[in-house]
């Protein structure tokens, strides 16, 4: 699932100007938006399988960063 989850991420990046882990977790409509995104390809992944498996990428650096990402519109 952690290349789904890298994917997703990148697309919240290069849509939402002030997108981070911590946003997602904390703001209903982005993480909504993000699980959506991540069932797409994985339809019945658990909300907190998915979360946890984000938030373990961020431990291990393997999440794009802002400044690897196209900008987003403000």
């Amino acid at each position: 699932m952690e290349p789904v989850l890298i994917a997703a991420y990148q697309q919240m990046l290069n849509a939402h100007a002030r997108c981070s882990v911590d946003r997602i977790l904390e703001e209903p409509q982005l993480r909504s938006e993000f699980l959506a995104q991540v069932r797409t390809s994985v339809p019945n992944g658990q909300e907190a399988d998915i979360l946890h498996g984000l938030n373990n990428l961020r431990k291990k650096s393997k999440l794009p960063r802002r400044d690897e990402a196209t900008p987003a519109s403000i």
